[in-house]
Parts: C-alpha cells; structure tokens; sequence
C-alpha cells in the first residue's frame, strides 16, 4: 500500500531526511541455526507498568564485525515482578544463572527478582551515560532485528527520531518517549560500551 512505509518498516532500510536516530538498522529473519552460534548473550531489562511497557530484550553482540543481533523480547503493561519473572523463566527460557541488567530506577523490581533467583544487576548509569550510549549504538555497523521474533523492537527502532523546533529543524539530544526497548538494548549492552576502545 505504501511502498516507502513497506521499506522503511519491513526492510529496515532508513527512508528519512535526516530525522532518524538509527540509520544502521535491518529488519531480517534471525535463524535458530544462527543463534545456535552465538557464543554470548546479553539480556537488559527496562520496568514499566502502564502506560510505558516492562521492556526485557535478548541479543548477541560480534565484536568483531560490529554488529548487533537482537532476536527476543517480551513487552508487556500491567504485569507486576512476579509474573515478568515467571514469564521470563516459562515463556523465554530464563534461568537463574543468565546475566540481565536492568533499569537501575527501580531498586526494589531488581531486588524482587533477584530474591526470587535472578541472576540480575542494575545498570551503572551516570552523567553522559545515556548519551554515550546511544552514540555507541548508532556507531556500529549493522543493528539485526528479527521482524517475527521482536515487533517492539523494530518498531521503536525504525521509528525513533530526533525531536523539532517549531521550524523543523532536528533538535540535538535524544528524545526520553517511545524507547523502552531501545533503553533495554542499553542497559544490556553496558558492560561493553562502557570498555574503553569499544
């Protein structure tokens, strides 16, 4: 119906003027033969209840080649800790011994999960964190979304753009709306952003 909506939203490819945040992103099947691969997984964890989600995202990080590979989710409104805990383990495979890092916001859903054999820590945080990185996600070579496995995922990261002024021109810094996946991603990925050289 729209092909340039068609290409932006299913093919990942960046259609904009400008305005995204993420021109790196492609939208493509991950295989379970290619997850089958991945020798280390990262897991972050954003809280929400309604109407901002609970945000927990899976992905697979080459260091190498610069890419990041995200193939699972579960985004969801009005599920308290112990049922994003028990969904998690029934529903994605989560086990006690699988490293998250969540939202640092929330002390006590850390502690909660952490009480019921989450293997989790919050995120450091601080001044410039958020800045930097995004910076590091927009800097890699490819962001690999698997359509099918994670709408949420693809969806805020095609669509997530800079804010503008009242005369259309992109205002600098990152808009704190739409992103609860993308701040998974985040948090996931902070132990690796955060070494220097990286």
């Amino acid at each position: 119906v729209n092909p340039r909506a068609y290409i932006h939203e299913y093919l990942g490819e960046p259609i904009g003027d400008g305005g995204n945040v993420f021109e790196n992103v492609k939208v493509q099947p991950i295989t379970d033969e290619q997850i089958a691969t991945f020798d280390r997984i990262y897991m972050g964890i954003d809280w929400g209840w309604y109407p901002d989600p609970f945000a927990w995202t899976k992905m697979y990080f080459d260091s190498a080649r610069r890419d990041l590979y995200i193939f699972d989710e579960y985004v969801v409104n009005k599920q308290g800790n112990q049922e994003v805990w028990t969904a998690l383990q029934e529903k994605k495979g989560v086990t006690g011994s699988d490293p998250i890092t969540a939202d640092s916001a929330e002390p006590k859903s850390v502690s909660d999960l952490r009480n019921w054999g989450c293997n989790i820590r919050p995120a450091e945080k601080g001044a410039g964190s958020v800045d930097y990185s995004m910076k590091w996600l927009q800097s890699l070579n490819h962001i690999y979304i698997d359509l099918a496995r994670c709408p949420a995922c693809a969806e805020e990261f095609l669509t997530y753009e800079y804010e503008r002024n009242k005369d259309d021109e992109i205002i600098s810094g990152y808009p704190d709306k739409n992103n609860h996946c993308i701040d998974s991603v985040r948090y996931a990925m902070e132990k690796v952003w955060r070494k220097r050289g990286q």
